[in-house]
C-alpha cells in the first residue's frame, strides 16, 4: 500500500511539473468545465426543468391512502330497562383511499405549464450567454498572451540592435570617427531598450497568469500555448444590415427576453384562472373495523366497505377583486418586458455597429501598418547596404 501511494504521489507531482499544452479549443473547453458561473447556470436549467414536472403533476390524478386506529378507553353508555349499554366499540380502525382528477382548472395548469417551460428556455439562454462570454474571455486572454509574446520579442530584438549599435559606436569612437555625443546617445538607446524589454517580460508573465485565471487552472501550473491569431471569420462584414438582423435573431439576450415574455403571459392565465370555476372528479373507498376484540382485526367479515364517486364544482363568487388585481399586475409586468425587449434590441444594434466599426478600423490600420513595415524594411536594407560599403554609419 505504501509503495502504491508513493508511486501515486510521484505521478501527480510529475503531471503537475509537466507543461500543459493549450490550443484555443482546449483552453475554452477547460474554462467551460471549471467555471463556477456556468455550473450555476446549468443548475438553474435543471431546477426549472423540475419545476415543469411539478406543474405538470397538478393536472394529473393524485391518489392518497390513509389508515387510522383509535382505542377507546372510556365509552359513553346509557341505561334501558335497567340494563346498561355501551355506545361504540373499544377498537376503531379505518382505511381510506382517495383519488382526485382535475377536469377543469380555468386555465391555471395550462398557464403554469407555459410559464415553467418558458422559464426553462430563459435559463437555457442565460447559460448560452455565459458560455459565449467565457469563450470570448478565454480567447481574448489567449490572444493577449500571444500579443505580449510578440511585443516581448520585438523589444528583445530592439535591445539586441541597440547593444550592437553601441558596440559599433564605441569602435568608431576609439577610431576617432564618432563624437562623445554619439556614444552617449547610443548608451541611452541601450538603457531605454533594456527598460522596455524588462517591462515587456513582465507583461508577458502577467498575461500568462491572467490566462490561467480565466481558464481556471492553478497559477503554478506550467502551460505551453499552441495557438495562433485568428485571421478569418465566417461573418459577412460587408453588409451591416445582415449582421444586425442576425444578432437580433440569435443573441441570447434577445431570445431570453422573448422567453420571459412567455413566462408573464403564463402568469396572466394563472391570475385569470383564480376567478373562474373549477371542476374536479373524485373517487373514494373506505374500510372500517369496529370491535371490542382486537384479535378480530384479521377477520374479513369484521370490515365494513364503502365506495363513492363524485364531482366537485367550485365557483368563485367574490374574492375582493383579488384575481383582477393579480391579472393587472401580470399585464403591467408583461408591458415592462416589452419595453425591455425594445431596449435590448437597441443595445444589440448599437453593439453590433460599434463592433463592426472597430473591425473595419482594425483592417484599415493593419493595411496601413503593413505598408509602414514594408517601407521600414526597405529603409533598413538600404542602411545596411550603405554601412557594408562604408558610405553610412
Amino acid at each position: 500500500l505504501c509503495v502504491v501511494s508513493i508511486f501515486g504521489i510521484a505521478s501527480v507531482v510529475r503531471a503537475a511539473a509537466e507543461p500543459l499544452s493549450l490550443t484555443v479549443d482546449d483552453a475554452v473547453e477547460l474554462a467551460l468545465r471549471h467555471n463556477e458561473q456556468l455550473l450555476i447556470s446549468g443548475s438553474e436549467v435543471e431546477r426549472f426543468s423540475q419545476r415543469v414536472r411539478e406543474v405538470r403533476a397538478d393536472g394529473l390524478p393524485s391518489v392518497d391512502a390513509n389508515l387510522e386506529y383509535a382505542r377507546n378507553w372510556l365509552l359513553p353508555s346509557f341505561v334501558f330497562n335497567d340494563q346498561r349499554f355501551k355506545a361504540g366499540s373499544d377498537n376503531n380502525a379505518t382505511g381510506r383511499v382517495m383519488l382526485t382528477q382535475p377536469l377543469y382548472t380555468g386555465g391555471r395548469v395550462r398557464g403554469s405549464l407555459k410559464a415553467a417551460r418558458q422559464e426553462v428556455a430563459a435559463s437555457q439562454q442565460q447559460q448560452r450567454s455565459s458560455r459565449q462570454q467565457i469563450s470570448a474571455e478565454v480567447e481574448g486572454a489567449l490572444y493577449e498572451h500571444l500579443l505580449a509574446v510578440e511585443i516581448d520579442e520585438v523589444h528583445r530584438l530592439a535591445a539586441k540592435r541597440a547593444r550592437s549599435n553601441l558596440y559599433q559606436v564605441q569602435a568608431l569612437r576609439r577610431a576617432g570617427q564618432a563624437t562623445e555625443y554619439d556614444l552617449t546617445r547610443a548608451e541611452v538607446q541601450v538603457a531605454a531598450a533594456v527598460s522596455d524589454s524588462i517591462a515587456s517580460d513582465n507583461a508577458e508573465a502577467i498575461s500568462v497568469i491572467r490566462l490561467k485565471d480565466v481558464i481556471g487552472l492553478p497559477l503554478e501550473q506550467e502551460i505551453m500555448v499552441d495557438a495562433a491569431f485568428r485571421e478569418t471569420t465566417s461573418l459577412d462584414l460587408t453588409d451591416i444590415s445582415n449582421l444586425i438582423g442576425g444578432a437580433l435573431q440569435r443573441r441570447p439576450e434577445s431570445q431570453e427576453t422573448a422567453a420571459l415574455q412567455g413566462v408573464r403571459e403564463g402568469y396572466i392565465q394563472v391570475a385569470r384562472a383564480a376567478g373562474r370555476p373549477q371542476l374536479e372528479l373524485w373517487a373514494a373507498g373506505q374500510m372500517q373495523f369496529q370491535n371490542d376484540k382486537l384479535d378480530e382485526l384479521t377477520s374479513e367479515g369484521e370490515w365494513i366497505r364503502s365506495w363513492s364517486t363524485g364531482l366537485d364544482i367550485i365557483v368563485p363568487l367574490f374574492d375582493g377583486r383579488r384575481s383582477n388585481a393579480r391579472t393587472a399586475q401580470a399585464r403591467h409586468e408583461l408591458h415592462q418586458l416589452e419595453l425591455d425587449r425594445k431596449r435590448t434590441q437597441r443595445t444589440i444594434e448599437r453593439e453590433v455597429r460599434e463592433a463592426w466599426m472597430v473591425v473595419r478600423e482594425a483592417f484599415q490600420r493593419l493595411r496601413a501598418q503593413e505598408g509602414s513595415v514594408a517601407q521600414a524594411r526597405r529603409g533598413l536594407r538600404d542602411a545596411e547596404t550603405r554601412y557594408r560599403v562604408g558610405t553610412g554609419t
